[in-house]
């Protein structure tokens, strides 16, 4: 299924024909734990325009499990997109994966942004992803007078710590 699934998006015209697509692949690559549905979704990637179609393509690709043999590369560009609901499921759609160069590209916008969403959306992504050397950049947000980005920095710091087995001192 998932492969005609992949061929009728080839040549389908109607977002929202194709938004219902990626919808489908990306539930049964949530469901059949399948690779190949993340390989399906990071390579259509490039032929969305819609903001909306792409952002949800992306919500897509942050529920699968990608193993670090799964090219990300092409997600990296949209942590920076100038769409903020792009960015943000661009940032967790990196998420639940264990590639150093995604937790690399996660780190590298966390200690370049000003906005607090992007700050709060790459503090959730470092907790699932980040090994204890991402610890060092979120803790920067500790300090922070917004609640939000304070909160969810305890919480990524939490979370990589428990997850590495480290408890917190």
């Amino acid at each position: 299924m998932v492969d005609e699934l992949s061929e009728y998006l080839a040549s389908e015209r109607d977002k929202e024909k194709r938004n219902a697509a990626y919808f489908t692949i990306g539930k049964l690559g949530l469901r059949c734990r399948s690779v190949d549905c993340a390989r399906i979704l990071i390579g259509a990637i490039g032929r969305e325009k819609d903001k909306y179609v792409l952002s949800s393509l992306l919500d897509r690709i942050a529920d699968i499990e990608k193993p670090r043999e799964v090219d990300l590369r092409p997600i990296f560009p949209f942590l920076r997109d100038s769409r903020w609901l792009v960015r943000y499921a661009a940032i967790g759609a990196v998420g639940n994966s264990d590639s150093p160069e995604a937790e690399a590209e996660v780190i590298a916008h966390l200690t370049s942004t000003t906005d607090p969403n992007d700050i709060v959306c790459c503090n959730r992504t470092l907790g699932t992803i980040g090994t204890l050397s991402a610890i060092q950049h979120i803790e920067k947000n500790f300090a922070s007078s917004n609640r939000d980005v304070k909160a969810s920095a305890e919480h990524a710091v939490h979370a990589v710590m428990a997850r590495h087995g480290v408890r917190p001192t």
